[in-house]
């Protein structure tokens, strides 16, 4: 594990650098991209996890801080999700540029998820695998379920969600998301994972060498959502979840 900051001196970015434990035939990496705000926090450690098992089966991978947020340079308030997508692209370029490979992988949790699809769709040559899991796919569902569907005033402070304050400029960014399947560029290949704890189409991961183990899907999985504070899953790592996208990178 290496952590380091990237981007230049006016948007330097604070990443971890995970790289590959195993030689595997065919160089690969992917760049994890993080949810926002609470959900940050909680999923935090899922997010570490996942890096992990993705080094151990021979993928470098490197996950960071957007701009604004955790220790990455910049205030929250100076954030946009434009922004954050240019982020991402710096990182797929560091990362091409510290382990040799022409194309990689983005994953991501959440909103992470959707800045990640934007990004694939943008830059069909660069990324050639897309794993969604849990996307925003409304905004405006998305911040209801917040407690922000209502805009903060033009004039006075930003609005402060769950301990993370929330501007005009980002609400109006936030409620115009409306991803609509599919979501990857034609050369990519996707994976969307779903996991609605009240879903009754949620189901186990299929086993290796299932049908869908090398194709596009969107799958439903039972197991914790690690971005939702739980007092009774305090810690708690999906590891099917993460099990899933290991085998399906595989």
């Amino acid at each position: 594990m290496t952590p380091f900051y990237f981007g230049d001196r006016r948007r330097r970015l604070f990443g971890i650098f995970e790289p590959a434990g195993v030689t595997r035939v065919g160089k690969r990496a992917a760049v994890l991209c993080y949810p926002w705000g609470a959900e940050y926090v909680h999923a935090h450690r899922a997010m570490r996890q996942l890096a992990v098992r993705l080094s151990a089966a021979g993928i470098d991978t490197l996950r960071f801080d957007y701009f604004g947020t955790g220790d990455s340079a910049g205030e929250m308030v100076e954030a946009d999700l434009a922004g954050w997508e240019t982020d991402i692209e710096l990182a797929i370029e560091e990362l091409r540029d510290m382990v040799g490979s022409a194309r990689v992988t983005l994953i991501g949790l959440r909103l992470g998820a959707t800045l990640a699809a934007r990004v694939a769709a943008r830059r069909p040559g660069d990324v050639d695998m897309l794993v969604l899991w849990d996307p925003i796919q409304s905004g405006m569902d998305y911040l209801t379920s917040l407690g922000a569907a209502e805009a903060p005033s033009a004039f006075g402070p930003p609005l402060v969600v769950h301990g993370f304050p929330l501007t005009v400029g980002m609400h109006r960014d936030l409620s115009a998301i409306a991803l609509a399947p599919p979501l990857a560029p034609p050369c990519a290949r996707e994976l969307t994972l779903i996991t609605d704890r009240g879903n009754p189409r949620a189901t186990a991961a299929e086993p290796p060498g299932g049908s869908r183990a090398r194709s596009d899907a969107t799958e439903f999985m039972s197991g914790v959502s690690p971005w939702i504070e739980d007092p009774d899953k305090i810690g708690a790592v999906p590891v099917q979840v993460i099990q899933r996208i290991v085998h399906w990178l595989g």
